[in-house]
């Protein structure tokens, strides 16, 4: 039996034991895959902070959620605007697993990058917006690297069957 995308994901994540909080959803009507992760800060006792939504934080910590996705441009209707980054994919054809683990090694980069800067945003009223931020560069220069030194991993992990 072949692993599938979703599976991959999962399975990877809990075995390098991600340091933030994670939830792979498969949306089988939008034909996406999401990653979501969550990280956490607390804050002083008398910082008020407010999200984009107008939700305040409550008592001393604030969490942060964003969101990956892989979608077939052809089938999946989204707002790319709603990610943090969206990997376009077939649904046919399925993702090479060494493209899989370039997206996770930089998530894992990104989180770890967003964690210390929220924790930053919580302490600091100076500091106005937190986001996260996807690292094109680091991205393309993984893949390159894993590529180079035999390591990018060519079997295609195919989309989920119902």
């Amino acid at each position: 039996m072949n692993t599938d995308i979703v599976e991959y994901l999962i399975e990877n994540l809990e075995k390098t034991e991600a340091p933030f909080d994670w939830e792979v959803n498969w949306n089988k009507r939008q034909h996406v895959i999401e990653l979501f992760v969550t990280i956490y800060a607390e804050t002083s006792e008398d910082m008020v902070i407010e999200d984009v939504e107008g939700t305040v934080n409550e008592e001393e910590g604030i969490q942060f959620e964003d969101a990956i996705c892989f979608y077939d441009p052809e089938k999946s209707k989204i707002l790319l605007d709603d990610y943090l980054k969206a990997f376009p994919f077939s649904i046919k054809k399925g993702i090479e697993q060494g493209y899989l683990d370039a997206v996770l090694k930089i998530l894992r980069l990104v989180v770890s990058e967003g964690q210390t800067n929220l924790n930053e945003f919580a302490q600091n009223p100076e500091i106005e917006t937190f986001e996260l931020n996807w690292q094109e560069n680091n991205f393309d220069q993984t893949i390159a690297t894993l590529k180079d030194t035999n390591r990018y991993e060519t079997k295609t992990l195919p989309y989920p069957k119902f």
